[in-house]
């Protein structure tokens, strides 16, 4: 039984166990970490349940020829009653430019091409302010920076919550978001609080929510503290198992269940080391060989399914019916078992030895360890800490996602070597016409394939769970998990 059921407050398992001061919206590179900052800070727009745009921080665009003029809100405020103003604005958009760090887009590229923004006091040709208004000049490439602006990569940080010298967030509780951060325990319990000045506030959804964190090394965890009345709602982040939840919510009627597409991607990538010294052939070979032992882990899961591409063969960066009868031919060729150890990370919550035994079963020269790290993102690996590949869950979408494509690439999921993703990247927001722009996502797409550098292995849904009354209103599009649309029925 809910014991929450008369009030607001909902608690929420969270599978880490962080400070609150880790959380940076310019340098996001897990899951969990957009989920907390979606919730506690706000973009200039908001990605509605269906995928479409609408009102956020700004609330009215125009577009002036190549310049977006963004209304920026008069009513909206901190929790303390701060007004959020189109300096703050300005501020959060350079202070991106500043620390350089978004992964879901190439912000820099549209606004400020060629300028160097040491300070958000240095002046981007790009962004300017008005009054209440704010201007942002795409240089033709507008079809993309609205889409953009809804990652929460750029989210509208207050300036007086900001350190002026490090432009570090100090303040957690002074936010756009929804959500104020009352207090962090410094053990992963961190209590948020409704912003009743917020345009997502209302009377049904939650007003106080809890993050209780659990154990990520038990994939039951949170189940279990959902049966023992300790939580109220299992993330689509969550570490529990998509058939263990699913089995869950169908035996016990207590509760409303969210099943997504299938846009949870579980995907083999090789590393810049592992291209160098492993050939085509031994990539073909431990691809292979891990799509089968894969196949066989997930045969009883719910909604899984084998995958050969990266993007949904049915979405707009899946495959040409030619590409995939060639990419079909290529994926015969030669396969040789390689002669040396191969560096194989997990990015994994499961126990290790539930992935590792079945790979070395399968592939003895492999020696597999769970990392927290995707290793593009960390530049502080020595040479031989550096994997020679590894396996993780990353999003896919069927619309073409300039916020997932620059992820996918920056990450190294899409093949290019570092120096060459940029280019690829600016070369793609330069192209208007987006038939032709979706024709070099394809043949990008292509030669991840059959270089080969990356394999698919298994698709699958994101997963959901609240207890009733609350009712989830999710969207079946995207894994994020706003918890404003958790509401009271």
């Amino acid at each position: 039984m809910n014991k929450n059921k008369d009030s607001n407050h909902l608690k929420v398992a969270f599978p880490v166990r962080f400070l609150v001061s880790a959380y940076e919206p310019t340098a996001i590179k897990f899951d969990f970490e957009y989920i907390f900052l979606e919730n506690v800070f706000s973009p200039l727009v908001e990605i509605s349940a269906n995928g479409t745009i609408e009102p956020g921080v700004a609330e009215k665009v125009d577009w002036i020829g190549d310049e977006l003029k963004l209304t920026i809100r008069k009513d909206l405020k901190t929790i303390s009653g701060k007004p959020i103003t189109a300096d703050d604005v300005v501020f959060s958009l350079k202070r991106l430019l500043v620390l350089s760090g978004n992964t879901h887009g190439n912000f820099k590229d549209i606004v400020c091409p060629g300028a160097d923004i040491k300070s958000t006091e240095d002046d981007c040709p790009g962004i300017r302010e008005e009054g209440n208004f704010v201007f942002i000049n795409a240089k033709g490439k507008k079809s993309f920076l609205l889409p953009m602006l809804g990652a929460i990569d750029f989210a509208v940080v207050p300036k007086s919550s900001v350190d002026p010298s490090t432009l570090k967030i100090v303040d957690y509780s002074e936010t756009s978001g929804p959500y104020s951060v009352q207090s962090d325990d410094g053990n992963g319990k961190i209590e948020l609080k409704l912003n009743t000045h917020h345009y997502f506030a209302s009377k049904n959804v939650p007003q106080q929510i809890t993050l209780v964190p659990t154990d990520s090394k038990s994939g039951t965890n949170s189940i279990k503290a959902f049966e023992d009345g300790l939580i109220d709602h299992i993330m689509t982040v969550d570490r529990s198992k998509t058939e263990d939840v699913i089995k869950y919510a169908k035996q016990n009627q207590d509760n409303d269940l969210l099943v997504t597409m299938k846009i949870r991607t579980l995907v083999l990538v090789f590393t810049q080391k592992g291209e160098q010294q492993l050939t085509a052939s031994e990539r073909r070979y431990i691809g292979q060989a891990l799509k089968e032992v894969f196949a066989k882990l997930f045969s009883e899961t719910p909604g899984a399914e084998q995958r050969d591409e990266f993007f949904p063969n049915l979405g707009e960066g899946g495959l040409t019916v030619e590409q995939q009868a060639l990419y079909k031919k290529e994926s015969k060729k030669d396969r040789t078992a390689p002669a040396l150890k191969v560096k194989l990370g997990l990015l994994t919550r499961v126990p290790l030895k539930d992935w590792a035994e079945p790979i070395q079963q399968k592939l003895p020269m492999v020696e597999s360890e769970v990392i927290s790290y995707i290793p593009d993102f960390n530049k502080d690996l020595k040479p031989d800490e550096i994997p020679h590949a590894f396996i993780g869950f990353t999003d896919t979408g069927f619309m073409e996602d300039i916020s997932l494509i620059s992820y996918s690439l920056n990450s190294g999921v899409l093949g290019l070597s570092p120096n060459k993703r940029a280019e690829w990247l600016s070369d793609y927001m330069a192209t208007d016409d987006k038939a032709v722009r979706i024709n070099k996502l394809k043949n990008l797409h292509y030669e991840a394939l059959t270089r080969p550098t990356v394999f698919p292995l298994i698709a699958l849904p994101y997963t959901a769970l609240v207890r009733k009354p609350w009712k989830l209103e999710l969207s079946e599009l995207y894994a994020n998990n706003q918890l404003w649309r958790i509401k009271l029925h």
